[in-house]
């Protein structure tokens, strides 16, 4: 699911993180999942709003671009889907974390899900490049909160790079409905902070409570 791993922060020391979004989310009236979403009063003390996107056309892909060595990580959102995002961050190498809601035709969640849970086999190990930078990624399943959703897919990308950096992230997808919760953290040189676990609950019970059908 693409709506934002938030890699295009990956860049050399000093530099400005890259716009988190790569591109506009699909078209539809989201106003009913925007109430669906965390705020910066939701999240541990020091991180700030960054970057949200609502309502534009277009499919989403993640941060930083394409995954040519993945392509089961390409985005998860179409044409045929509605999305609402926003993203978190603590300094230009972060933490980042990024919270989305993802809508989907009836009946066709459930197979993005399967296709996320698939990396952890599918792309265990792969390589790119990123923002002018060459990226080892490790992907791996990690233990995922089931008992918040009808599917549950939680994933961790440890990732080398040829200018001596770390990125880590790690990924919560929760299907409850049409609906997928979304919550991704990333860090660049540090260890993962496991915001994105730690959010799981209260994110599905804002959906739950704020999005019809969630």
């Amino acid at each position: 699911m693409a709506v934002v791993l938030g890699l295009a922060a990956l860049v050399s020391a000093g530099c400005a993180p890259a716009k988190v979004f790569a591109g506009p989310l699909p078209s539809a009236a989201p106003a009913d999942l925007q109430p669906g979403l965390l705020t910066a009063g939701d999240l541990p003390q020091g991180y700030v709003r960054i970057a949200s996107v609502s309502n534009a056309d277009g499919a989403v892909s993640i941060g930083g671009g394409d995954f040519p060595g993945c392509p089961a990580l390409e985005p998860m959102t179409t044409e045929r889907t509605t999305a609402a995002a926003v993203t978190f961050g603590k300094g230009i190498t972060g933490p980042y974390l990024t919270h989305a809601l993802v809508r989907f035709p009836a009946g066709e969640a459930a197979a993005s899900m399967t296709k996320l849970a698939g990396t952890a086999t599918s792309c265990r190990k792969f390589s790119q490049n990123l923002a002018g930078v060459s990226v080892t990624f490790t992907v791996e399943p990690r233990p995922a909160p089931r008992d918040l959703a009808d599917q549950a897919v939680a994933l961790r990308m440890t990732g080398t790079t040829n200018v001596n950096l770390a990125v880590n992230a790690e990924i919560v997808a929760l299907r409850r409905g049409d609906t997928v919760v979304w919550l991704n953290d990333m860090s660049i040189g540090t260890t993962p902070p496991g915001v994105a676990t730690s959010l799981a609950k209260a994110a599905a019970d804002r959906c739950r409570q704020a999005v019809p059908g969630c």
